[in-house]
């Protein structure tokens, strides 16, 4: 399907951002360490603007975005440095993905935490 790496590489930045704005579509989940949970304790509001303040991310920069897969970023939002990253893992288990550019073969997990915590 995908011959070329540019058009894996097209494929996964395209999924991440799905994994962003609308995860259950791309088999993905959302976690926050503790820190950042307790951060959201203030109710759906802060839940909803983090939501929002991922999906709408897109300062991507070449430093934080070597691969272009956009899978990383970093924010400041209720007075705090944020970060949150993407990772790959197979549809069950621990086991990392063999294709990051699939849907099928791929579970993304994207985990917020505080700047310094990453």
């Amino acid at each position: 399907m995908f011959k070329t790496d540019e058009d894996r590489t097209a494929e996964t930045a395209r999924l991440n951002d799905l994994a962003r704005t609308d995860p259950h579509r791309v088999n993905a989940t959302w976690h926050a360490t503790k820190s950042v949970a307790d951060l959201m304790e203030g109710g759906q509001d802060r839940r909803r603007e983090l939501q929002e303040a991922i999906a709408g991310f897109c300062a991507f920069d070449p430093g934080d975005n070597p691969y272009g897969e956009r899978d990383f970023g970093a924010l400041t939002l209720w007075g705090q440095r944020l970060c949150w990253k993407i990772d790959y893992f197979a549809p069950v288990g621990e086991e990392l993905s063999p294709a990051e550019w699939s849907v099928e073969l791929t579970r993304r997990v994207l985990t917020v935490m505080l700047i310094h915590e990453y």
